[in-house]
């Protein structure tokens, strides 16, 4: 009888559902917060926006020592989607986002 997961056993693998889930689940926080609702027709673009200042940043924060497991890069997610709401006319509560600077400083970084 096969396992149903062959990879759940890989260390990598469950370190990145780790953050996975943890991105999702301060993804769902932060728009509950901000009473947006998972009907908002700008949410597919605010995430997609994110994604890609995220998976930008992401790298460079791990190498800088930022972002070492799930709660930081769930904190440098939500700066993303921060800066992709407001980017797209939406911008957050001040005192709503993580208040982490060096976090916020890569996302305006341009990519190497």
């Amino acid at each position: 009888m096969s396992n149903g997961d062959p990879f759940g056993a890989d260390p990598s693998v469950r370190a990145l559902r780790q953050v996975f889930a943890a991105l999702e689940t301060a993804q769902g926080e932060l728009l509950a917060h901000l009473g947006v609702s998972p009907l908002e027709p700008n949410l597919r673009a605010w995430r997609e926006r994110a994604r890609e200042l995220f998976e930008a940043a992401w790298p460079r924060a791990a190498a800088q020592g930022l972002v070492t497991g799930p709660d930081e890069a769930a904190r440098l997610y939500l700066l993303a989607l921060g800066r992709a709401m407001a980017q797209a006319g939406r911008p957050a509560a001040l005192g709503v986002l993580p208040g982490d600077p060096a976090l916020a400083r890569l996302l305006e970084e341009p990519r190497p």
